[in-house]
């Protein structure tokens, strides 16, 4: 079990980033006990979600979280978080505005199961978490996630994204996907480039975070529409960056760095493995070191185990419930007085530097 030790203090900021080698999660400290979740992943070891087990190691109670944010739909980003909505009812739950449309709403039920034959994991955790709460808040561009006074400094929670040509481009898509009577889908449909991704910024006193969630480069709804925004590139430059879509360069975009950043930051990522894709690469890996002495990664194994497919295949007929155990969880946390120039950062299980 990983030992996290002591809350931060009340005159501390904090962002700590989970995932093992599918999946990733953010707990925010915002200074006071009070604190933002965004995202989640399940800790294998306690089959869990990992922000939620987290807090409770470090004896934050349930009602000091104040905003709930699933920032996109995919499987990865949304696993276990019915059960965090479920656990901290007293946070307000926030989800990207493409999601909050009677197009979308069909669709994330027909592959949450309840239409078709397909299932898509995170359409029904997602769908669960909103079936669940009495009032689920929209997300757009410009949208205010959290405004409140702690430490007599102001915060300020806003999403950068999604922007609005990536909500009608994204209902568009959607609506291609839902099922008809004589043609049931039975597939996970692709939504490519994601647009839908809610990028947040986290304004606290003299000093931000950006978290970059899955937002992919495009001209017209991507980093780029966003970064051209006036509104958006006023925002107080980020010392700490949740890097986009586990470093790929599908998430990149220069200005990122140029515009919404200050020079040197701390940048932590999340590894993504899925069938034959690994992210990030590296190429990711270091692309992103030339932009910062202090990027970090959550893990750096593959959630495959270290064996061959016969070898499971037999496995699997012996056993009943065969589950393989992730030995590539970890955590990047980072912290900072109000008022500091530099984060002291913490590395936990199989986090590394990048």
């Amino acid at each position: 079990m990983i030992d996290y030790g002591a809350p931060p203090a009340d005159d501390q900021i904090e962002i700590t980033l989970f995932g093992p080698g599918y999946g990733e999660a953010i707990a925010v400290h915002l200074g006071c006990g009070a604190w933002l979740l965004v995202d989640s992943c399940i800790d294998p070891e306690f089959r869990a979600p990992a922000s939620g087990i987290y807090l409770d190691q470090i004896g934050v109670d349930a009602s000091q979280v104040r905003a709930i944010v699933a920032s996109h739909w995919h499987d990865d980003h949304v696993r276990g978080i019915s059960q965090l909505a479920t656990k901290h009812p007293n946070a307000e739950f926030f989800l990207s505005a493409v999601f909050n449309s009677k197009e979308a709403g069909a669709f994330l039920a027909a592959f949450s199961g309840n239409s078709s034959a397909g299932l898509a994991r995170g359409a029904k955790e997602l769908f669960s978490a909103i079936q669940s709460r009495e009032a689920v808040t929209p997300v757009l561009h410009k949208s205010i996630v959290l405004e409140a006074t702690l430490s007599n400094r102001p915060v300020m929670v806003t999403a950068l994204s999604p922007m609005p040509a990536a909500f009608a481009q994204s209902l568009a898509h959607m609506s291609q996907y839902l099922p008809r009577k004589a043609k049931p889908i039975n597939h996970i449909p692709e939504l490519r480039p994601n647009r839908e991704s809610v990028v947040l910024h986290v304004n606290v006193g003299e000093d931000a975070i950006l978290l970059g969630a899955d937002l992919e480069e495009d001209q017209t709804s991507g980093w780029s529409a966003m970064i051209a925004d006036n509104w958006s590139r006023g925002r107080r430059p980020a010392t700490a960056y949740k890097v986009a879509h586990h470093g790929s360069s599908t998430g990149d975009c220069r200005q990122i760095w140029e515009n919404l950043l200050t020079p040197d930051p701390v940048a932590c990522l999340t590894p993504f493995s899925l069938g034959d894709l690994r992210l990030p690469t590296e190429a990711d890996k270091h692309r992103v070191r030339t932009m910062t002495p202090h990027a970090y990664t959550t893990s750096g194994a593959s959630r495959r185990p270290a064996m061959d497919s016969g070898q499971l295949k037999r496995l699997g007929d012996i056993c009943k419930k065969l589950a393989r155990v992730d030995a590539g969880f970890g955590a990047v946390r980072a912290r900072k007085h109000f008022g500091s120039p530099s984060w002291s950062t913490e590395l936990f299980g199989a986090a590394r530097i990048l």
